[in-house]
């Protein structure tokens, strides 16, 4: 019996959580007039070989 318990008071909470998530605008990428900031890659082709560059 604890354990039907336990698991539907999980389950539950998982649920209320779910939809309060739901509730909020998914959002995803860089939105408009955002801009990306620096990276750092290491060149492994060409006249930089071997160093690592900073792409902006």
């Amino acid at each position: 019996m604890n354990r039907l318990l336990v698991s539907s008071v999980a389950l539950a909470l998982t649920a209320a959580s779910a939809v309060g998530f739901a509730a909020d605008e998914l959002k995803s990428g860089l939105q408009l007039d955002e801009h990306a900031g620096f990276f750092l890659v290491k060149d492994v082709t060409g006249p930089n070989k071997g160093k690592s560059l900073c792409y902006r």
